[in-house]
C-alpha cells in the first residue's frame, strides 16, 4: 500500500509541474503579444478624420459650377498654359481653412499624365516642408477637355503635428 500512495504522488507533482509550465508558456506569449508595435485606435480615427478632411476640401474645390466647370478646373487648366502655379492657389484656399491653424499640414501636387496613363508633369507646393511618411494622400482626378483631352490628379497630403 505504501508503494501505490508515493506513485500517486509522483504522478500529481508531475500534473501541477506541466500546468505550471503550460502557465508560463501561455503568460510569455500574451506578454510579447501585447509588447508589439500595433495601431492604436486614435492613430486610426485620427488617419480617418484627415482622409475626411481632405475629401470634404477637394469636392468643395471641385464643385461644378454653371458652366460645368470647377474651381478646382480652371487652377489645372491654369497650369497648362504655365502663367499660373493653381498648386499654390490651392494651397491658399487650404490656409484660409479653420484647419490650418489646428495642426493640420498639407501639401499640394499636380501630376500631369499622358495618353498611355505615364506621368508626365507634377507641380507641387509644400510650404510646410515634406510631409512624414504616416500622412495621409487623397486625390481628384480632373480631365481637361480641350485638345488634346489632358487628365491630371490633384494629390493633397495631409499630416498632423
Amino acid at each position: 500500500m505504501a508503494l501505490r500512495g508515493k506513485m500517486n504522488d509522483k504522478g500529481q507533482m508531475h500534473t501541477i509541474e506541466a500546468l505550471l509550465a503550460l502557465m508560463l508558456i501561455i503568460g510569455v506569449v500574451v506578454f510579447t503579444a501585447h509588447s508589439a508595435p500595433r495601431e492604436t485606435h486614435a492613430e486610426s480615427s485620427l488617419d480617418t478624420q484627415l482622409m475626411l478632411y481632405g475629401e470634404d476640401f477637394l469636392s468643395i474645390l471641385d464643385m461644378e459650377r454653371s458652366d460645368h466647370t470647377s474651381w478646382l478646373y480652371h487652377q489645372v487648366n491654369g497650369t497648362v498654359n504655365e502663367s499660373w502655379n493653381g498648386t499654390a492657389n490651392i494651397m491658399g484656399e487650404w490656409q484660409k481653412t479653420k484647419l490650418n491653424g489646428t495642426g493640420v499640414f498639407c501639401k499640394v501636387e499636380m501630376v500631369n499624365f499622358t495618353s498611355d496613363g505615364s506621368l508626365n508633369s507634377v507641380k507641387s507646393s509644400a510650404p510646410y516642408g515634406n510631409p512624414p511618411k504616416n500622412s495621409i494622400v487623397v486625390t481628384r482626378l480632373v480631365t481637361l477637355v480641350n485638345n488634346p483631352v489632358r487628365v491630371y490628379e490633384v494629390r493633397l497630403t495631409l499630416w498632423y503635428i
